[in-house]
């Protein structure tokens, strides 16, 4: 549990960097709410939860002097990291700052080291908007940290909008003026997650009666199936409409243009 002192600490730290009003803060600690229009647990599937890739922290911990942000930061546990601002648009145990997520940080410009973002950039209406908001934020030179799925099912927190390729990934960033100098697969992101979510999914959504098909069947047996044959056709018109949408290999729209 992190002590209201070490809050207290955390936001003298960071107070110089908030905007107007907020670095007048009467409460004079975190969390603060900047905004009247956060999300709330309920709207989300569930609490976002993960360790901080050991890139990230181990760039702040050598560089204790400067200040970070981890973006979309969900819950933490109790690791402390008194040099990073945590930012969340909803009250989760973690957040120092809960935002707006439809308005532009309450953040001076230029007066972060570094960002963190992680499994976020796809839960946003307008990436790009972000993106920009983050170079708007850091100092000349500053860095960015990205974790940004491609092939992952539907999951909500409380939105899922856009997934991107490596060339999706690099080119958003370049395209706001960013250096790219890394864009790699890591290890949590490999296709082995990808094969043993959409299986997960499939076989849990799937009813029980049904279930047994697919777990029964070998890998080469599952790969030489007709993908528009009867036994597709069965488990897919088995599946509830979510579990549709949630492991839908593309969607289509018609669309018009309002008079």
């Amino acid at each position: 549990m992190i002590s209201s002192a070490d809050r207290a600490a955390k936001f003298e730290r960071f107070r110089h960097i908030l905007e107007e009003p907020w670095h007048q803060s009467k409460a004079g600690t975190f969390p603060l709410f900047t905004t009247d229009r956060s999300y709330d647990l309920e709207n989300y599937q569930s609490e976002s939860q993960g360790n901080l890739p050991e890139i990230f922290t181990h760039f702040v911990e050598v560089q204790p002097d400067k200040l970070f942000m981890d973006l979309g930061c969900g819950y933490r546990g109790d690791i402390l990291f008194h040099n990073v601002l945590n930012v969340e648009v909803y009250p989760s145990r973690s957040a120092d700052l809960i935002v707006d997520p439809t308005r532009p940080y309450p953040i001076r410009s230029e007066t972060l080291d570094g960002i963190g973002c992680f499994a976020v950039l796809e839960h946003t209406r307008q990436p790009w908007v972000v993106v920009r908001e983050m170079r708007r934020m850091l100092r000349k030179g500053g860095t960015v940290f990205i974790d940004w799925p491609f092939l992952q099912p539907v999951h909500g927190y409380p939105s899922h909008y856009f997934n991107a390729t490596r060339e999706g990934l690099k080119t958003i960033f370049e395209d706001e003026g960013f250096e790219v100098e890394l864009c790699d697969t890591f290890v949590n992101q490999t296709v082995a997650y990808t094969v043993s979510w959409v299986l997960g999914a499939l076989n849990h959504h799937l009813p029980a009666e049904i279930r047994p098909e697919l777990l029964n069947m070998t890998v080469g047996e599952l790969m030489a199936l007709d993908v528009q044959g009867e036994q597709w056709r069965r488990w897919l018109e088995a599946l509830p409409a979510t579990a549709r949408e949630e492991l839908a290999c593309g969607n289509s729209l018609v669309a018009k243009k309002a008079a």
